[in-house]
């Protein structure tokens, strides 16, 4: 495997938006870049992680200009997108195949595409498919 790693939008999420587990995040992107490898993730991330910040600051915990600035910080940060759409139609058989939402399957089908490492901290998903994808691992495991 390379030392490249899919991310999934909840861990990218934690980049910009303070959870318990925000610090195991950043470490993913200090380690993976420091081995020379790329931090991965899908277009759908733009949406999935502005409306965490939106859902932050819908709830009175993020002020305009705090839910701006995280956006601003994602854009920071150095992930490569990949294109969802060529990965449709496995993503929605992994969806089918386990149960879970079309969006967190097609995380799945980039890492079985590329072949490389994935990172979750969905664990319910990571539960899901662990057996079948074990390169797939929770952050609080990283």
């Amino acid at each position: 495997m390379t030392s490249d790693v899919v991310v999934d939008s909840c861990v990218a999420a934690k980049w910009v938006i303070s959870e318990s587990d925000s610090a195991q995040a950043d470490r993913v992107v200090h380690v993976v870049t420091a081995k020379g490898g790329r931090l991965l993730g899908l277009d759908l991330a733009f949406s999935e992680v502005a409306n965490a910040i939106w859902k932050r600051f819908h709830r009175n915990l993020m002020t305009p200009a705090e839910a701006g600035k995280a956006l601003d910080d994602f854009f920071a940060i150095p992930l490569q997108m990949e294109g969802s759409k060529p990965l449709l139609k496995r993503a929605l058989e992994i969806a089918m195949q386990y149960d879970r939402a079309l969006y967190d399957a097609a995380f799945v089908a980039l890492v079985e595409h590329l072949g490389v490492q994935g990172v979750t901290s969905d664990e319910p998903l990571y539960n899901a498919v662990h057996a079948a994808y074990p390169q797939i691992m929770l952050l609080r495991n990283w």
